[in-house]
């Protein structure tokens, strides 16, 4: 049975949260924990709201929004990462779509749908949709270094399969190339070799 006010903010996290609005009703969000807290927590609130009293100061802490996220994750990118140059334009990117949303409120379904949206927009690879869902994790595993954010809902969006495989033929220069080192290490073996890969009508053609 669902209950009222309390939610599992990302869906399979085990991670619990109340919702209700408070004396002056404005409505507050607050992380429990496992279910069974959430819901005798949320019976508090709502018993502490109807006595009129103050609540906690923690629920008048400013939200993190993700561009301070990004900003740590930037930095971390400079200092440790070779791939600092194209992380830049990436989390701009990151900051242009998620920048004002506050970190704890992003949800799985609401990044993949952006993701999604920029790479069918950009016509990405499979792989730079993956580039971003990475740096999107690292700005939430830092900040829960960091204790800004308690969760990583970048970590639940599906990861793209990729397929770099390429089909290249040689050309007609890198053809006669690989036939002279052939030649000069192999002789007698590419003697069969070469003869083998004549077609036999041309083959036929030569014998008369």
């Amino acid at each position: 049975m669902r209950q009222r006010g309390v939610f599992e903010k990302v869906p399979g996290s085990g991670i619990w949260w109340i919702r209700y609005f408070d004396q002056f009703g404005k409505k507050r969000r607050e992380k429990a924990g496992s279910k069974s807290v959430a819901i005798k927590l949320y019976g508090k609130r709502k018993q502490q709201v109807l006595e009129g009293k103050k609540l906690p100061e923690l629920f008048r802490k400013p939200s993190v929004n993700f561009t301070q996220l990004v900003d740590d994750a930037l930095a971390y990118s400079k200092r440790n990462k070779r791939s600092y140059k194209t992380d830049v334009p990436r989390f701009a990117s990151l900051k242009e779509w998620f920048g004002t949303h506050p970190a704890e409120e992003l949800t799985p379904r609401e990044i993949e749908n952006k993701l999604t949206k920029a790479a069918e927009k950009e016509k990405w690879a499979p792989s730079t949709f993956n580039h971003y869902r990475s740096l999107m994790s690292l700005s939430y595993r830092l900040g829960i270094l960091n204790r800004k954010v308690t969760s990583n809902p970048a970590r639940s969006v599906t990861h793209r399969r990729e397929d770099n495989n390429r089909v290249r033929f040689l050309t007609e220069e890198e053809e006669k190339n690989l036939r002279r080192v052939v030649q000069d290490k192999w002789r007698r073996t590419c003697r069969s070799w070469i003869w083998r890969s004549i077609p036999a009508c041309a083959r036929g053609a030569n014998t008369d």
